[in-house]
């Protein structure tokens, strides 16, 4: 599939400082997609700037957001509504491990805004555009853990349902409209990024990297509404949907509790 030509010369990327963000910044840059780079670190966007341009002579445009921020849109508009956008990646996210009740309420409730809140919103700026020219790519970024609901990481799986459920309702209703715009949710398991120093887990015995990630979301772009990264995974989730929900939740728990450093420390 030519990235380019079936959906425009532009992407604009969630989240792209590190990690899967980043990956797909580079994957696009192969395909000769210029992006929209949207992270809260500007050092290391400009560093990313510099590395696509002299290998692939792709631009990036590199713009500072905090997502966490309910106002971030309009402080990006000014620059955001200068370029058609065909590719959206909602990307940028963060986790949380350990005892609901005693993890930060404010911490959450953050996580919950960037996770859930900003896709949310950037999907409504830009879609509308994508529907004028009738071409378009949306992909969220889910999680295994969003598919099954996951003790310990009893808020960050219900971040990434949401993004599961969002991008399958958003994937039918523009199906039937015909517009040839593919909505894909991409749901990794463990990954090796910074995820898992800020949500203080290790990646687990199984885990992939972004590059294999980004891999896996541009293979089934456009051909079906949601893709599980890695047979490991796409196991575990199969065997747990034969299992009732009380044995699932106490086998996910002990996991959590097996890969998370705050309860190994």
């Amino acid at each position: 599939m030519n990235l380019k030509e079936k959906y425009g010369e532009w992407a604009l990327v969630t989240g792209a400082s590190s990690g899967i963000g980043r990956e797909f910044v580079l994957e696009f840059a192969r395909n000769g997609i210029n992006s929209l780079a949207l992270a809260r670190r500007k050092d290391r966007l400009l560093e990313l700037k510099e590395e696509v341009k002299k290998q692939y002579g792709i631009e990036v445009v590199p713009i500072e957001a905090d997502l966490s921020d309910l106002n971030f849109y309009e402080k990006i508009e000014p620059i955001v509504k200068n370029y058609s956008i065909g590719i959206l990646v909602n990307n940028a996210g963060f986790g949380s491990s350990g005892p609901f009740y005693k993890n930060d309420s404010n911490a959450e409730i953050k996580m919950t805004i960037v996770n859930c809140v900003a896709p949310t919103i950037l999907t409504h700026k830009i879609l509308p555009q994508m529907i004028e020219r009738k071409k378009g790519a949306i992909i969220f970024l889910g999680s295994i853990v969003g598919i099954n609901p996951t003790p310990y990481m009893t808020v960050y799986s219900a971040t990434k349902a949401f993004n599961v459920f969002i991008g399958a309702g958003l994937y039918e209703e523009l199906r039937k409209l015909k517009l040839n715009i593919d909505v894909l949710t991409l749901n990794p398991g463990g990954t090796v990024t910074e995820f898992q120093r800020i949500s203080n887990i290790t990646s687990g015995p199984f885990a992939a990297y972004p590059d294999e990630v980004v891999k896996t979301a541009i293979k089934n772009l456009g051909k079906k509404p949601s893709t599980v990264h890695g047979f490991v995974n796409k196991l575990t989730l199969f065997f747990a949907k034969l299992l009732p929900l009380k044995i699932r939740l106490s086998a996910t728990a002990k996991v959590v509790t097996k890969i998370s450093d705050r309860f190994n420390n």
